[in-house]
């Protein structure tokens, strides 16, 4: 089914969609055990997002890669995981739904589809109770909530027909539209304790691709950040103001404005130590990548992990909670193409807050 109107479009717009990855690794003491997250019928693909620091994780399972319904989703299902087992989470009058990110309060936020529509609608599940975020106005017919913070701000944007996507946060059910640099598109695609908004702009030139820019907000007001790099786009920020992102260079990360090229092809996610995690590609396939601050070489978590679990192949890592617990997608080497979710713990957990994690600077 049609999805180009997903936050995923957002992540595919600059480097495609992620490549399967087979790594050689070397035997050594693992750093993280790897946990595979259930899915609701065995023969599905999975999907992860977003986790808390309770170690709740949320995402979707359904559709398989060969076009195929499961029969326990037949298209895409929101899901939480509790300790590695899946409970759908309910929408009434939808045929499919997607839940992006989780706050530490559980509240989860998403989009679901009803049958019959490929619009999306923005949802907000509170103890597994949806409820439908409003547009800002008529003309937008598709919203989609992509980051909730802890005090359940939530953002993400808004569009009409498929296009003119505007940034928009919604405190409660009241939304409003952010400010742009342009007259273009934006979307925001993070936030953090302080209200502070993220995410990234589209400026059309008059003459050539669109522009795309890395943004952030304070209030409705946008600032463009450095961009260090062509089409910078911010994905995440922590509680402290670190911003990560990607951009045409690579993985990328701003403090206090300065932009550092971190190595590797995107940043996706950072908590409040500064551990980055996200993806990086060598010889055209993608590995699941954490940086352990911002100045850091990427590590490849493949090599993060013990004999027995490398019946697993990591390729992307997308959210990391303040325990350094993980959640990373890829699939199982027997079975390359359905996509499985995978949640990431220390051997030593003392090791997040102890420096074990760090290693040599990359500089």
């Amino acid at each position: 089914m049609k999805r180009s109107t997903s936050a995923k479009r957002w992540t595919l717009l600059t480097f495609g969609a992620p490549l399967l990855s087979a790594v050689g690794l070397a035997a050594q003491t693992p750093t993280f055990t790897v946990q595979l997250l259930g899915k609701l019928s065995s023969d599905e693909s999975a999907y992860v997002y977003g986790i808390n620091d309770a170690g709740e994780a949320v995402g979707q399972v359904g559709v398989l890669l060969n076009g195929n319904p499961s029969p326990a989703c037949p298209y895409e299902c929101a899901v939480i995981w509790h300790d590695g087992t899946p409970t759908k989470l309910e929408i009434e009058v939808s045929y499919a739904s997607e839940a992006y990110a989780i706050n530490n309060s559980g509240q989860i936020v998403g989009d679901v589809f009803t049958a019959g529509s490929e619009l999306g609608k923005a949802v907000v599940w509170n103890n597994g109770s949806p409820t439908l975020l409003p547009s800002p106005a008529p003309q937008y017919t598709i919203t989609v909530a992509i980051s909730i913070n802890d005090a359940g701000q939530v953002v993400g944007y808004a569009a009409i027909s498929d296009e003119s996507e505007q940034a928009i946060e919604w405190n409660g059910v009241t939304p409003t539209v952010l400010g742009t640099t342009c007259a273009g598109s934006s979307i925001a695609t993070s936030v953090n304790r302080d209200g502070i908004i993220v995410g990234v702009t589209l400026c059309p030139p008059i003459n050539g691709p669109y522009n795309r820019l890395a943004t952030v907000w304070l209030g409705t007001t946008p600032t463009l950040l450095s961009r260090g790099g062509f089409h910078p786009k911010a994905n995440a920020i922590n509680n402290a103001g670190l911003i990560v992102g990607e951009s045409l260079y690579g993985a990328t990360a701003w403090v206090g404005g300065v932009v550092t090229l971190l190595g590797g092809s995107m940043a996706t996610a950072v908590n409040d130590l500064g551990v980055i995690v996200g993806k990086a590609q060598e010889n055209g396939l993608y590995h699941a990548a954490l940086w352990s601050d911002v100045s850091a070489a990427p590590q490849d978590l493949n090599t993060l992990i013990g004999e027995a679990d490398r019946k697993y192949v990591l390729t992307e890592a997308t959210g990391v909670n303040g325990s350094c617990t993980i959640v990373a997608n890829g699939y199982l080497r027997n079975d390359p193409y359905n996509s499985a979710a995978f949640l990431l713990k220390l051997t030593d957990p003392s090791s997040c807050g102890n420096g074990v994690l760090a290693q040599k600077p990359k500089y």
